[in-house]
């Protein structure tokens, strides 16, 4: 009986568990993430909430309730989230993209109500449609991804890439449908370097592209258009290195590029030509299971290598001025943390 307690209490201990009283609890689950100057963590949330949490833990309500500053019959909401150096919040709502300035004052930043288009020009005319992903450089520029999946000419979904300089003027970067190097149908993430270099994840090619400040294009990682179906995961020399599905990115002082794979589960980052693992472990399904490729969702903190993701519901990624990585986990509806040293927590549920 004695040893059938002990093993019961072992088996107990060294399962990963998720201790709630230890972190905030967010009212609703998170949408997007971005850091502001000051390491906070700003947090769209389901329901139209905007929230704070300090480095401290501290969590605080910025606005509860963006429907209420209606502009025109529009209101925001939150498809996609990004922050200037003085903490104004730009927030995309499909073909809007509206400013919230440090003292919660929300105004109508680009885009025409019930005008979806893609339109060139300066913010007061400039129309856009289905945006899908916003990142800020450091000199202030914002750059938009969107989709125009109004298929008019028959040929499916494609994307286009654009700029909104400090000026005001929105100019058109790329086209993937009229690009000769980049005609994916499929961007699903976007990061920017402090140079003004565009990352896009090619979740169609199974890649990251470069577009670089003069409009060229390479490939940052991965073996673009490879294999459409039954992709796999290999570590290595970027001539060499395959990826599976890329998302989110960020890019460290140093340049290394850090992404999120949706179905490997992992943190992968791209640094002096070769993919590596930066954090995650979850088994990789065997290449002849899955068409699209996966790997086993779990919950577990603790060192990099060992820790456990569920990405595929709904993820992203932040990064503050320490490199401490924030991490949207919505398979597990909450937040974690990657430390500079190397560690996952959890800081924040809905659960």
């Amino acid at each position: 009986m004695r040893i059938r307690l002990i093993v019961l209490s072992l088996l107990l201990f060294s399962a990963p568990v998720r201790a709630q009283s230890a972190f905030p609890k967010l009212p609703s689950s998170a949408m997007a993430i971005a850091v502001d100057s000051r390491d906070n963590l700003i947090i769209a949330a389901h329901m139209d909430r905007i929230l704070k949490l300090a480095p401290d833990g501290t969590l605080t309500v910025l606005n509860g309730d963006l429907k209420k500053a209606r502009i025109s019959g529009a209101y925001p909401s939150c498809r996609a989230l990004a922050i200037d150096a003085q903490d104004n919040v730009y927030m995309a709502s499909d073909d809007l993209i509206w400013k919230m300035t440090p003292e919660g004052k929300i105004t109508l930043f680009a885009g025409v109500p019930y005008m979806a288009a893609a339109k060139d020009g300066p913010l007061k005319t400039a129309q856009f449609r289905s945006i899908e992903h916003l990142k800020i450089d450091p000199a202030g520029n914002l750059y938009v991804t969107e989709r125009d999946n109004t298929n008019k000419d028959n040929l499916g979904d494609f994307y286009l890439i654009r700029k909104i300089d400090t000026n005001g003027l929105v100019t058109t970067l790329l086209n993937t449908r009229q690009h000769p190097v980049l005609k994916t149908k499929w961007i699903a993430g976007m990061g920017v370097d402090a140079g003004g270099n565009l990352y896009l994840s090619d979740g169609a090619g199974r890649c990251i592209r470069k577009l670089d400040s003069g409009g060229a294009v390479s490939t940052a990682a991965g073996l673009c258009g490879k294999r459409d179906f039954h992709p796999v995961y290999v570590q290595g020399d970027i001539s060499k290195a395959e990826l599976m599905a890329p998302q989110d990115i960020v890019i460290n002082p140093k340049g290394d590029v850090i992404f999120i794979d949706g179905r490997l589960n992992r943190l992968i980052k791209i640094a002096n030509r070769i993919v590596a693992t930066l954090a995650g472990n979850s088994e990789i399904q065997p290449n002849n299971v899955n068409m699209g490729g996966r790997s086993k969702e779990g919950y577990k903190d603790g060192r990099a290598l060992t820790a456990l993701f569920n990405f595929p519901q709904r993820c992203a990624i932040a990064m503050d001025s320490k490199q401490n990585i924030y991490i949207l986990d919505g398979g597990n509806d909450c937040i974690r943390k990657l430390s500079a040293d190397g560690m996952v927590t959890t800081v924040a549920t809905s659960r």
